[in-house]
């Protein structure tokens, strides 16, 4: 058994670009790890370099997520100028939105931590928000939970590891279903910032994103499952 901070929230519109995108920006279906810290960050009031400090009050925090509807996606086109030798140009790009998205959010660490963040998110000292800084969130529970041992079937979730490299089976295959791939991406667990005020990703590994409808059953390697509320889920960052 395990004490963690579940939250759950919405927003009308949420974004994760993945890192090499620039002209055609895709979404991650779910947040990364450091969006999930930055929302901690953000409700506690710390600035980006106390969040990212190796004495942070979240050093040794643990975080996961999992997805509780399959959002509606839509491209937006946008178009920027730009000053190229003098003139100005326009850039067009593109981007993918993620539209009526419903995510719970799990946090572990002392429970003293736990406590503080669980009042903070019901009163937070920052908007929140999924990704852009105007994509903002609302909290709709936010309760201490006690997780408990779980099974290695995992779905709208995502994975440390590279899911192509891992022995899984499909045990609930059933016809209907509708599901994009799972997508893998090498993502930073969290940043160094210099005296510029600037961000370098460290700790940098490979994340699964699972489909919501496709329940995939890991043999190897053996994860560390917890359940909570009848999900499974694993931390992504410890």
């Amino acid at each position: 058994m395990e004490r963690i901070l579940y939250v759950s929230v919405r927003a009308p519109v949420a974004s994760f670009r993945r890192p090499l995108d620039h002209n055609y920006q895709r979404t991650l279906p779910m947040p990364p790890p450091t969006t999930l810290m930055g929302i901690a960050g953000a409700a506690l009031g710390l600035s980006d370099r106390e969040l990212w400090a190796e004495s942070s009050l979240l050093a040794h925090a643990k975080v996961a997520v999992w997805m509780d509807t399959e959002p509606a996606r839509a491209r937006d086109m946008w178009t920027l100028l730009k000053i190229k030798g003098g003139r100005m140009e326009r850039s067009p790009y593109f981007r993918e939105l993620l539209f009526f998205v419903r995510y719970t959010l799990l946090y572990g660490g002392e429970e003293t931590l736990l406590q503080k963040l669980e009042q903070a998110l019901h009163n937070p000292v920052y908007p929140l928000s999924l990704g852009r800084e105007d994509e903002l969130l609302l909290v709709e529970d936010a309760a201490l939970e006690d997780a408990s041992k779980g099974e290695p079937r995992f779905r709208g979730t995502v994975l440390p590891g590279d899911i192509r490299q891992m022995r899984t089976r499909l045990p609930n295959l059933r016809p209907g279903i509708r599901f994009e791939p799972p997508v893998v991406e090498m993502l930073p667990l969290g940043f160094t910032v210099d005296a510029r005020g600037l961000r370098q990703p460290k700790r940098s590994t490979a994340l699964s994103f699972l489909p919501l409808e496709l329940e995939l059953e890991v043999e190897e390697p053996k994860l560390p499952a917890l359940q909570c509320r009848g999900r499974n889920f694993v931390w992504m960052n410890s």
